[in-house]
């Protein structure tokens, strides 16, 4: 395989990486702005999930912060208590905002309701349970469990038996113990039945030559989409940022503190734009390079090279059958 095969890859990881880390912080900042703004109108869902979703791509003991207020306004007690006791465990003693996190996970923590599960004598050791998208393991049977208030749907499983579910409403302050059981032996499906048998099972026809290269190939096609997605949302905020620059700047030269913060924003969003649109077609180049020099053919007769220029260079890409 051609040299430029094995470094572009390199070279385009090393391009899209920054871009990437910008974008990210970026988007993280539109999703807090966004989160704040729908707390002061009171859409606590939509803020705790815009909230958790910027705490995912930019960490921040603010942001986990606002999370666990928007929380706990939601009503959802038992999470806005564990998180308020995540920052007291991580905040430094000489954080101011240790004391707010211990204020209210102290005022919370006899708001919380807790359920105690058991499960029945004559049951399967086996048994799991789930509340929602949460399995509650061997270790969380007997012991009382933080939990929101409001309506629980219970999931009792264990294997070769019908699963049970279990449904119950919690109130602010509760402590409710629940005895659960699975159901009864499960009924073999048709499917199950032919799966046991060795004759109608079938496999899977072998992989291609030359698949794992057309896989990186799309694998990178979409990295390009990506970078190329990212370019055209910071261009987009590249043009906000200079319609505010416009608007707060005269024609001598001063401008107002939002049109120097605007100035700046935009300068840096342009380069996040600049390096995206540079990863998006190394991507996309290196990735129909890998698909087509992937395909069958008898003769196959490929050729990628970059030609340098004065606005950065662009991808010759030539395949002939």
């Amino acid at each position: 395989m051609p040299k430029i095969a094995k470094t572009l890859p390199l070279i385009v990881v090393l391009l899209a990486a920054p871009a990437r880390a910008q974008a990210q912080q970026a988007a993280a900042d539109a999703l807090f702005d966004s989160a704040r703004a729908a707390m002061a109108k009171g859409s606590f869902a939509e803020a705790c999930d815009q909230f958790r979703a910027s705490e995912k791509l930019d960490p921040a003991v603010g942001t986990e912060l606002n999370l666990a207020d928007c929380e706990e306004k939601r009503g959802r007690l038992a999470t806005a208590w564990a998180l308020f006791r995540a920052l007291e465990e991580k905040l430094p003693e000489n954080d101011e905002r240790l004391a707010v996190a211990h204020a209210h996970a102290r005022a919370l923590h006899p708001r919380v309701p807790t359920l105690t599960l058991m499960i029945a004598a004559d049951a399967s050791r086996t048994s799991t349970v789930r509340d929602g998208n949460v399995e509650l393991g061997s270790a969380a049977i007997g012991v009382p469990l933080p939990m929101d208030p409001g309506s629980h749907e219970l999931l009792v499983s264990a294997p070769g038996l019908e699963s049970k579910t279990f449904q119950l409403v919690l109130a602010e302050g509760e402590a409710r113990s629940l005895t659960v059981r699975p159901g009864g032996p499960a009924q073999k499906t048709p499917a199950a039945v032919q799966a046991r048998n060795p004759a109608t099972v079938s496999h899977p026809d072998a992989a291609h030559p030359g698949s794992n290269t057309r896989t990186l190939g799309f694998a990178l096609a979409g990295a390009g989409v990506a970078s190329v997605s990212v370019a055209v949302v910071t261009g987009l905020m590249v043009l906000g940022k200079k319609r505010t620059v416009d608007a707060q700047c005269h024609a001598d030269g001063a401008c107002s503190s939002a049109g120097v913060a605007a100035a700046d924003s935009g300068h840096t969003l342009q380069v996040v734009s600049n390096v995206a649109w540079v990863a998006g077609a190394l991507s996309l180049g290196t990735a129909a390079y890998f698909v087509l020099t992937s395909a069958p053919s008898s003769k196959p007769n490929t050729t990628l090279a970059f030609a340098p220029n004065a606005a950065g260079g662009h991808l010759l890409l030539s395949r002939s059958w």
